[in-house]
Parts: C-alpha cells; structure tokens; sequence
C-alpha cells in the first residue's frame, strides 16, 4: 500500500511515498464463447466475460504508543476535494481499501425539512450501541460506509456475418460499485451557492415544501446554511452501467478480378449509449491523468467518455 507519509518541513519537503502496508487481492475471470449459429452465408459468435475482485488490507504500518508498545491504527485518507470538504476513505486492517469514510446521510427531517445525519454510539470494541439522527452535522459521527469497487464488471462482445456483410458490436457492464459524486454536491446543494444553477431533479427525487412531506431533498432556501450538502453518504451513488463500448457495420467487396484481395468499406461508432441511474455525467470511475491510478469520487472536471463515429475503407492487395 504506497501512502504519502508526512515529514518535517525542516528537510524542503512535507511528504514522502512509502509502503506502508500489505494487502490481499483475489478474484477470479470467467469467459465463454463460440458459435451460436452457423451456416455457409450466416455466421453469430458471442463471447461473453465476467470479472469479480475482492481486496483487504491484511497489514498496516504500526505506531509506536507512551507505554512502547506498537499499535495498527486505521488512517483516513482524503481523495480529493470539493466545493465543501473531501470524501475520505479508510484503510483499516479487514476492510477493503477502497471503504469510504464520512457522516452518514439520514434522509430529511419530514417535520421541518432540515437534512439529518446519523449519530452512532459504539462500545470499545466497535460495536453498535445506539443510533439517532441530528440536524447538526457536528454532531454526526463519521461511519465506515461502501466500499467503491464492484462486484461484477466484463464484457459482452457479439460478431454476425451475413454473406459478404459483418457486424460487430461490444458492450460493457459494472456492477455492485459506488462513487462519491462531488458535481452533485456543487450543483445539488439545495441553495447553498447563489452564484450556482441547482441540478433538475432527477425520477424518484422530490423536495421538501411543507409540514409532512415526505422528501429526498432538504427545504431549497437562497443562501441555504443548513449544511446539508456537507460531505457525507448522501452523494455516495450507484454507478452501476451497461454500456455499448462500440458498434461497426462492414461490408466486403470482391475485386480478385482487379487483383485486389479485399476492400472492405465500414461505419463504426463508440460510446453510443450507456444505461444507468447515476445522476452524473459518466458512471465509469475515472482513472487518474497524473499516475494512472483509479479515482473513487468524480466532479466537475472530469470530463464524460466521448462519442465518435468513423468511416473508413480497408484495401489488401
């Protein structure tokens, strides 16, 4: 596990990477394919894969305590940050690291439309003593929540020859995933910024007018300070997708005669549709341009898989 690990700035610099720890990965990838029909003028072939991990951290970096002895104590670390604080993770000998950390969400309070978040009581072991909601994000108690990773992810991948005509299309899916969604704190954020246009709201949301309601969405008041956009779970979103990565139609003409092995002339096209609930721009978690590593939250700046379309003419001879 390579963590930034703080230094003094005595020596030019405030940090340093180290490993700190060891984790556990496991999983396993299962693919099937071949014909399913096939004849002299028709063929279809599908290939399918399907893709499940599991990691946990089976060993941290210890610290040293007054009495010296050594303790593994969990770290929070921030991905990022946003317009009202960073989501954090915890890396936490047991858990995946890739487990979010943060206040957890309670819903609106149907009696006067304030957001509430949960307060937990625990005993030393860990363990659930009691659980109440507050109105007061200070008081609110930070929760071990999702983990970010999916369960299921792969591939679906279709070809179809009809005579001298060819079809090929692929298409992808996740499954089981979260991703902390810092666009929908900006934009979502009941009033809070004056200077920023509110998201519509989406099937299945509603906010809070009057006494009673029953409500996703705190009361919308300009300047709203109810801090409900505070980070915590409730921008935690599925992104759970089915995606058609790509789709090419060819055709081949024969011109042996001309001494041309093949001609093939196509029309193909990417990203051209992507079903899911994730009220953001793109569900596919990012990966970092500086190091390449996978993001667990996505926001403004991050930019949605492009659609292209393509023509072209391939020519052996």
């Amino acid at each position: 596990i390579l963590y930034n690990v703080p230094i003094s700035g005595l020596t030019g610099i405030t940090s340093i990477t180290q490993n700190i720890g060891k984790m556990s990965n496991k999983g396993i990838e299962v693919t099937l394919g071949g014909d399913i029909f096939k004849t002299k003028d028709f063929t279809w072939s599908l290939d399918v894969n399907l893709g499940h991990n599991k990691n946990k951290l089976t060993d941290i970096y210890k610290t040293r305590n007054a009495d010296g002895s050594y303790t593994a104590k969990p770290l929070i670390v921030g991905d990022g940050a946003g317009i009202a604080g960073s989501a954090n993770r915890v890396i936490q000998i047991g858990l995946p690291v890739d487990t979010y950390y943060m206040k957890e969400w309670a819903g609106v309070n149907p009696a006067d439309g304030k957001p509430t978040w949960y307060t937990v009581t625990r005993d030393a072991q860990g363990n659930e003593l009691s659980r109440t909601t507050t109105s007061d994000y200070s008081k609110a108690t930070d929760e071990k929540l999702d983990k970010a990773s999916p369960d299921l992810f792969g591939g679906i991948t279709t070809y179809l020859k009809y005579k001298n005509f060819d079809l090929n299309a692929v298409f992808g899916y996740s499954l089981g995933g979260k991703v902390y969604n810092y666009s929908r704190q900006e934009y979502d954020a009941d009033g809070t910024y004056t200077d920023r246009n509110q998201m519509v709201l989406m099937e299945g949301w509603s906010r809070w007018q009057k006494p009673g309601d029953i409500a996703t969405h705190p009361v919308a008041r300009y300047n709203n300070q109810d801090k409900g956009n505070l980070v915590s779970s409730r921008y935690i979103e599925s992104n759970d997708f089915f995606r058609m990565r790509s789709l090419a139609l060819g055709y081949n003409f024969d011109l042996k005669k001309y001494k041309i092995k093949n001609l093939r002339a196509f029309i193909s096209g990417e990203n051209l549709f992507v079903l899911t609930k994730y009220s953001g721009v793109d569900p596919e978690i990012p990966v970092s341009e500086s190091d390449g590593s996978v993001l667990f939250t996505a926001g403004p700046s991050v930019y949605p898989m492009t659609r292209k379309f393509m023509f072209g003419i391939n020519v052996s001879f």
